[in-house]
Order: structure tokens, then sequence, then C-alpha cells
């Protein structure tokens, strides 16, 4: 008959199999940083002294959230946010005294 040349199907090995998906371990970088870098790098183009201070703010509090927890990193992030808050807004000032518009 046919059925005796049929091979059985080789037995699963659950040990062999992949690992469920688990989350990524490591550290989260807070949203304050990103915000404020996204702050800043607009401050160079658009709304200089808004945006600028925007970005310096929030460089700040997630240097500190960062500092206060070590689950976080990001400092690099909102250390370039404040850096190019800090240009943005100046650079602002400079062209609104030179009479500029830029707002």
């Amino acid at each position: 008959m046919a059925d005796e040349n049929i091979t059985p199907a080789p037995e699963y090995d659950e040990a062999a199999a992949a690992p469920p998906y688990a989350e990524p371990e490591g550290r989260r970088k807070p949203g304050k940083a990103i915000a404020s870098l996204v702050c800043g790098i607009i401050s160079l183009f658009i709304l200089g002294p808004i945006l600028g201070a925007v970005a310096i703010v929030l460089g700040v509090m997630a240097r500190k959230e960062i500092e206060s927890d070590p689950n976080l990193e990001g400092a690099g992030l909102a250390l370039a946010g404040i850096i190019t808050g800090a240009i943005g807004a100046v650079l602002a000032i400079v062209l609104i005294a030179a009479g500029v518009n830029v707002i």
C-alpha cells in the first residue's frame, strides 16, 4: 500500500526553536532630549528666539532627568539641543538688532 512508503515527520525540538520576542534591553532616550534637539535645529532657520529658548529649557530639563535616572541616555542629544538653541537664539537676536526681519 501507499502508506508504507510515507516517512514520519521529524519531531519538533522546542529547545532549538528561536526564543520568543522580547523588548530590547538597554537604556532609553527621554523625549525632552529629542524635542530639545529638534527645536534647536529649527531655531536656526525660523522663530529663533522662541524656539531657541524652548530648546534650552527642554535640554536642561532632559539633562537633569538623565542624571537622576540611570536607565536613561541621551545627554549628548540634550546638550546638542541646548547648543543649537543658544546659537539660534543669539543669531536671531543679532539679526534683529541689524534690522533683519527674522520672525
